[in-house]
């Protein structure tokens, strides 16, 4: 039933979404073997234990919302909307009240010290990327060696598969430029792909993401330092959010709200001055 759905049921869904729902109802299905039922026989009852489940495991609100979002549909799905009727789900926070986890300048600078030291131009070069355009790890591992214009002045990216479709172009700093030339230069291959891995295909999202766990850096902080930073710098809204590809500008202003950083600042330079 559930191979059924992934195929019929997910059709014109985004690959993340697909992704997600993959995930979190083969998550569902293990919960509920163990319980002794199975997803083509779950009950109301069944859905709520899940999702008590879930809290009581301690899974953040919006992770708790995927599981819940890939019930909802699912059951919409298999006909079943009895069971998802009333259930009881923790609200999740409001993100706008939040700002992403971003790298400082000194973490930033180690990791890119650190790859550098290890004479590995791919990994420089992947960096480099996601460190000064803020692309998506999925928009990353898409890119191909067309998307990318380097002239001795200057150099942009071309990101054809963003959220939505929606086509994107952002230009590149000199050290990303110099980063990507070092890389395209030790190629000897014929690839279409930008990035590859050790075996001479794409490079996967498993791989890049291996690359930075090896510095205890989640590759998505990449990208929330990049936005960060344009905000910091009183870029206008319309600017970020034409380079960060959000499609809504509240998704933009969340980055503006204070993190723990800034609240314990200004709790210490509060008596500092008169």
């Amino acid at each position: 039933m559930l191979d059924t759905y992934l195929q019929e049921g997910l059709r014109g869904k985004s690959q993340q979404t697909i992704k997600t729902y993959t995930f979190c109802l083969y998550q569902f299905s293990t919960w509920l073997d163990g319980a002794g039922t199975s997803l083509e026989d779950y009950s109301r009852t069944d859905v709520q234990q899940y999702v008590d489940y879930l809290v009581s495991k301690r899974y953040a609100a919006t992770t708790i919302n995927k599981h819940w979002s890939s019930i909802k549909h699912f059951s919409r799905w298999a006909k079943k909307e009895e069971n998802i009727e009333d259930i009881s789900v923790i609200s999740p926070p409001n993100l706008l009240n939040e700002a992403p986890k971003s790298l400082n300048r000194n973490e930033v600078n180690k990791i890119i010290r650190e790859i550098d030291r290890s004479g590995n131009v791919r990994d420089f070069a992947i960096a480099q990327v996601l460190i000064n355009t803020g692309m998506r790890l999925n928009e990353l591992v898409h890119l191909d060696c067309r998307d990318i214009e380097i002239t001795d002045r200057k150099g942009s990216v071309t990101i054809r598969y963003g959220k939505g479709n929606k086509e994107r172009k952002i230009p590149l700093s000199p050290e990303t430029r110099r980063a990507l030339q070092k890389y395209l230069e030790f190629r000897e291959d014929q690839h279409g792909a930008l990035f590859l891995s050790n075996r001479n295909k794409r490079i996967s999202e498993r791989t890049v993401q291996h690359i930075f766990q090896k510095y205890d850096i989640n590759v998505h902080a990449f990208r929330h330092t990049f936005i960060t930073k344009l905000v910091r710098n009183g870029e206008d809204f319309s600017v970020v959010q034409a380079l960060s590809g959000h499609a809504n500008a509240d998704m933009v202003m969340r980055y503006a709200a204070p993190n723990e950083e800034d609240k314990t600042e200004a709790v210490t330079k509060l008596w500092l001055t008169d």
